[in-house]
């Protein structure tokens, strides 16, 4: 009886998710098709933090067809419409996450690892709302990610330093780090 309602419920927040969407979509004199209605209820189906191309997955392994550029030009209008927000960017990968129906949360985000932590403060809420009405601003929504060091990496230590970079000079030409991508801040 259980898994009954917990389908109710998800068959529920799919239809109100959708019916959302679809009166965004009218205001904006656009239509709900098939393919951004497969793309709600896949993003409806994941938890957590995700890059597209895991959402464009779960859309081939469904046997659901729609191109890449259907996938990343209906994430930003599902972004506006309230269903999912970008979350974090790690790596130089924005992720999202899905958040109709989910409480609010913020992250703190490992620069050296990713490692993602999810947690709620009220004081930052209160905060937030304090600063806007200072402003005149009625907010609409927000996101916080606060970028930091872990204690995992912590107890790592700090990182190699370069000490031809820390000196301001160019490292060589061809050398061993080459071609490699410049490493994160701390």
């Amino acid at each position: 009886m259980r898994q009954g309602r917990t389908d109710g419920a998800e068959e529920a927040r799919r239809r109100a998710a959708l019916e959302r969407f679809e009166r965004f979509l009218h205001r904006k004199a656009l239509r709900l098709t098939e393919a951004r209605a497969a793309i709600v209820e896949a993003a409806l189906a994941r938890s957590g933090h995700y890059p597209i191309e895991d959402l464009i997955a779960d859309l081939k392994a469904r046997g659901i067809r729609g191109s890449k550029a259907t996938v990343y030009r209906t994430l930003p209008l599902l972004a506006e419409a309230g269903i999912l927000q970008p979350a974090i960017i790690a790596a130089d990968t924005k992720s999202y996450e899905t958040t109709f129906g989910r409480g609010h949360h913020d992250h703190l985000l490992c620069s050296d690892c990713g490692r993602v932590v999810e947690f709620e403060f009220e004081a930052f809420e209160i905060l937030q709302r304090e600063v806007a009405a200072k402003h005149g601003f009625r907010l609409g929504g927000h996101y916080h990610e606060l970028v930091g060091t872990c204690p995992d990496c912590l107890l790592k230590g700090p990182a190699p330093v370069d000490e031809a970079a820390e000196d301001g000079a160019a490292a060589p030409a061809g050398g061993e780090n080459a071609g490699a991508p410049e490493p994160r801040p701390r």
